[in-house]
C-alpha cells in the first residue's frame, strides 16, 4: 500500500447521488422491528449471528439509527478556541462490526453474493451492526471479490454519514484514511487485519481508555521493543510519523497540553523530534490524572494529532510487526 492519507477516487461522491442511491434501497419505516420467520439465508451464518434473519432482538434499520445517533459530531478542542469534527463512538462501533462481518466470511473463503446495500445494515440496541437480506457465497471467491466487498462497504458508510446529516467534507483525516484503505486496489488478505483494527475506529469517550491503551502498546513496540532489537525498523517508522515540524508549537499552544510541557520534571525538556512527540503523548497518557483533566485528555490528544496513532499502526503493519501486538483487543 502507498504511504498516502488522502481521498482516493470516488470518496467525495456527490451527496445528492448518494442519497438518491440510498433511497432506492433503504427502508422507510424508521422504527424498531422484530422478525420471527426463518430465512433462506440462515444457513449462511458464521456462528456469531452476523446474518440476522430470525431474531428476538429488536433491530433498527441503519438509516433510522444514524438519523437518531449522529455519525459525525463536532467537539471542542479543550485548551483552545477551536472545534473538531470526529466520528461518534456509536458510529465507530457499528463500522468496525460491519468490517468484522466481512473479514470473518472472507476468512472461510466466502464473499457477498450481491453488492452490500445500506438496506442490508441493521443495528441492535447495544449498537452492534448485523446484516439482513445479505447472502455470502463461496462461488467465484477471489481477492478481487474481497476488494469489491470493501469498496461497497466504503460506499455504504458514506451514504449513512450523509443520511445522518454529516458533511463528508468535514470527515476527520484518520477516517478518510480508513475509507481510502477500503478502496485500495492492491488490498491483500493481510491488510484485512489492519481494516478491522484501524485506529480510526477506536472509541474515545469512555472510562476504559482504549485509545490510551492502544497508544502505549504501540509506543512500547516501536520505541522499547524495536529500539532494542531492530533499530532500523524503529527509525523507518519514526521517519514517517506526521507532525514532525510543528507538533511542539501545537502542544504549547494548547493550554491543557502545555501544562505537561512547562511542568516537566526529572527528565529532559522536549525537543522538536518525532521521538519526543511520542514521549510527550506517552507521558500525558500515563498521567491522565496529573492535572485533573482525565475526562478529556484523550480527546484533546486525538483532536490535535488525529493521524499520529494511525500512522504508528500503519507503519508497524508495513514492517510486519502489528499482528504481534494486542491491538485487536483494544476496541472494547
Amino acid at each position: 500500500m502507498g504511504n498516502t492519507f488522502g481521498f482516493r477516487g470516488g470518496l467525495r461522491a456527490d451527496v445528492a447521488d448518494l442519497m438518491q442511491d440510498a433511497g432506492e434501497h433503504l427502508r422507510s419505516s424508521g422504527v424498531f422491528v422484530k422478525r420471527a420467520v426463518a430465512s433462506q439465508y440462515q444457513s449462511n451464518r458464521t456462528g456469531n449471528d452476523e446474518i440476522d434473519e430470525s431474531s428476538a432482538e429488536e433491530l433498527r434499520d441503519a438509516a433510522s439509527y444514524v438519523q437518531h445517533n449522529a455519525m459525525l459530531i463536532q467537539v471542542p478542542v479543550v485548551g483552545t478556541a477551536r472545534t473538531f469534527w470526529r466520528l461518534s463512538d456509536e458510529a465507530t462501533r457499528m463500522i468496525r462490526k460491519l468490517a468484522l462481518i466481512l473479514r470473518n466470511h472472507h476468512s472461510v473463503c466466502k464473499c457477498l453474493a450481491a453488492p452490500l446495500q445500506a438496506s442490508n445494515v441493521w443495528v441492535g440496541s447495544a449498537g452492534n451492526a448485523k446484516l439482513r437480506g445479505a447472502r455470502f457465497t463461496d462461488k467465484g471467491f477471489s481477492v478481487e471479490r474481497v476488494r469489491e466487498d470493501y469498496r461497497n462497504l466504503s460506499r455504504v458508510l458514506q451514504q449513512l454519514i450523509s443520511i445522518s446529516g454529516g458533511d463528508t467534507s468535514k470527515l476527520p483525516p484518520d477516517y478518510i484514511d480508513f475509507l481510502s484503505l477500503l478502496t485500495e486496489d492492491n488490498l491483500t488478505n493481510k491488510d484485512e487485519f489492519l481494516v478491522v483494527n484501524h485506529a480510526a475506529l477506536l472509541p474515545l469517550k469512555n472510562r476504559c481508555g482504549h485509545s490510551t491503551e492502544a497508544f502505549l502498546m504501540l509506543y512500547d513496540r516501536i520505541v522499547k521493543y524495536l529500539g532494542k532489537r531492530n533499530r532500523a525498523k524503529m527509525n523507518r517508522i519514526l521517519s514517517c510519523l506526521p507532525y514532525q515540524d510543528d507538533w511542539l508549537d501545537t502542544a504549547t499552544a494548547n493550554a491543557k497540553i502545555n501544562q505537561w510541557i512547562v511542568n516537566v520534571q526529572n527528565t529532559k525538556e522536549y525537543r522538536k523530534t518525532t521521538l519526543d512527540l511520542l514521549r510527550l503523548n506517552r507521558n500525558v497518557r500515563s498521567h491522565l490524572h496529573e492535572y485533573g483533566h482525565d475526562d478529556d485528555v484523550e480527546e484533546i490528544l486525538y483532536c490535535e494529532w488525529p493521524m499520529l496513532l494511525v500512522v504508528m499502526e500503519k507503519m508497524l503493519h508495513r514492517e510486519g510487526e502489528l499482528q504481534d501486538t494486542d491491538i485487536e483487543n483494544k476496541f472494547g
